[in-house]
């Protein structure tokens, strides 16, 4: 009867096995059992400034209804903007908006004309309500530009003022602003983003009192 044989390898060809199995293993795109990491998604938002006075309601005012801002391509979404090249526009993969930039300006854009003091009532879409004056907008960037130093965020908003019985077309505007990023940082970026939003509503504000002011 034969015997069966049992080879001893060296113990350097050991090591050498246990290294390319740790190479392996460590190529992987999973991390197995406890190396694993709970990746965390944080989300912001985009708010008013807490301390801007409100002007009392003009009894003697039109009425503005303002639309739901439309957004440009690729700003139409949750994912947080921000670019490093020209023309090309990169999504933050664990931060994010809690709703898209356009629904979040949509009730602070109510809430600025409200506290303009220009107007008998601002209402919303679908409000019923019969309107003087109509707003529509598009949201044309919400971004983070890292290529610039200091990096900026860039906020533009294109706004136009409706005549509501001839649907006329009174004026038009493209209000732009840019506030500086402080650290390279998405939460940096959305602090910049706040500042800037506070600016925005401020000029729509000047916007509007241009318009109503106008004689027609």
């Amino acid at each position: 009867m034969s015997r069966s044989r049992v080879t001893f390898l060296p113990a350097a060809a050991w090591q050498l096995m246990v290294l390319a199995l740790a190479f392996a293993l460590g190529s992987c795109s999973l991390p197995l059992g406890p190396q694993r990491e709970t990746q965390i998604t944080r989300t912001y938002v985009l708010q008013a400034p807490a301390d801007s006075v409100p002007q009392v309601a003009n009894p003697n005012g039109p009425v503005l209804l303002i639309s739901p801002i439309l957004s440009a391509a690729g700003f139409d979404t949750s994912d947080m903007a921000y670019m490093r090249k020209p023309h090309e526009i990169e999504y933050f993969a664990q931060h994010r908006w809690v709703d898209a930039p356009a629904r979040m300006l949509d009730p602070l854009l109510v809430q600025a004309a409200e506290q303009s003091g220009l107007f008998r009532s601002v209402v919303g879409s679908g409000s019923g309500v019969k309107a003087d004056l109509r707003l529509d907008s598009r949201l044309i960037h919400l971004q983070q530009v890292c290529r610039l130093n200091p990096s900026q965020l860039q906020l533009a908003l294109r706004v136009t003022l409706v005549k509501v019985s001839s649907a006329r077309a009174i004026a038009s505007r493209t209000l732009s602003v840019s506030e500086p990023i402080e650290a390279r940082s998405p939460y940096a970026g959305v602090e910049a983003a706040n500042r800037a939003v506070a600016r925005l509503l401020s000029d729509l504000q000047g916007f509007l009192a241009e318009q109503v002011a106008a004689p027609r």
